[in-house]
């Protein structure tokens, strides 16, 4: 039987069922709070006001420790000096021993977790793993300082879009939130977990519409695509998806329903 164990910010709530079995995974909670609504795009004034009466939705930051076969993974690392490390501490996993960890993408609440306090390494024996476009983006093309900072205290490992990046985990391209935004299928036991990344950030909304887009996407469009495409495809697999914005677990199962989608 699968293990699925969420470990919150505030308490550690442990449990056990059947999931996606041959997998275990650990949901870890970086924060949880409340965003406006003014941050979504392509939502009349009236639909958020159905979904959001008081203008306010329920946000929170995730990442997942996930083992796969034998491999023990991290995926994302919240926000500079954040939760992370003592989420995993809490489970028995010490930041020494998270040897890889792979980014869907290199937004300040998916890498920042790289560094903590002291402006060192969070995760010192640690390999990191981003796409090829991704690191382009950021590192290439707009040198962004914090990145490139973060980046440089690790062995970093660039990939491109569908390759089997570790054994049991392949990239899946859905670029758009960020021009090299990946989601990852993770398969051990011939049991399957998506893990999203930012391909939803409000499921409350972009499950029924996700045309809905969000004012962090680089390019909306794309990312609304990219979202349709996910979606189909875990709806079409039955595979469950874990998202670090989707509601604590962190983990759904969707299937279409009109022109959107509906938690299972």
């Amino acid at each position: 039987m699968t293990k699925i164990i969420f470990a919150l910010a505030v308490s550690v709530l442990m449990a056990s069922c059947a999931f996606a079995g041959g997998l275990e995974v650990t949901t870890l909670v970086e924060t949880q709070g409340q965003s406006d609504t003014g941050l979504l795009l392509n939502a009349s004034d009236t639909l958020k006001a159905e979904y959001f009466p008081e203008g306010k939705m329920l946000s929170q930051i995730l990442a997942f420790w996930v083992k796969v076969g034998d491999n023990g993974i991290l995926f994302d690392t919240g926000l500079r000096a954040g939760n992370i490390p003592a989420e995993l501490a809490k489970n028995g996993v010490s930041p020494e021993n998270v040897k890889m960890i792979l980014l869907t993408h290199l937004h300040g609440d998916h890498y920042g977790g790289l560094v903590n306090s002291e402006g060192k390494a969070s995760f010192p024996n640690a390999e990191v793993y981003v796409s090829k476009p991704e690191y382009d983006y950021w590192v290439n093309e707009l040198k962004n300082e914090g990145v490139i900072s973060a980046l440089n205290m690790y062995r970093v490992n660039q990939f491109a879009f569908g390759d089997e990046v570790v054994a049991g985990v392949r990239a899946i391209d859905t670029a758009g939130h960020t021009p090299g935004h990946v989601s990852f299928l993770a398969e051990s036991g011939g049991e399957k977990i998506i893990i999203a990344g930012d391909i939803m950030h409000f499921q409350t909304i972009q499950l029924p519409h996700p045309d809905v887009a969000v004012k962090y996407d680089v390019d909306p469009v794309k990312a609304v695509q990219s979202r349709k495409f996910l979606l189909d495809y875990a709806a079409w697999k039955n595979i469950p998806v874990a998202g670090m914005h989707i509601m604590t677990p962190g983990i759904i199962s969707v299937t279409k329903s009109g022109e959107g989608y509906v938690k299972q």
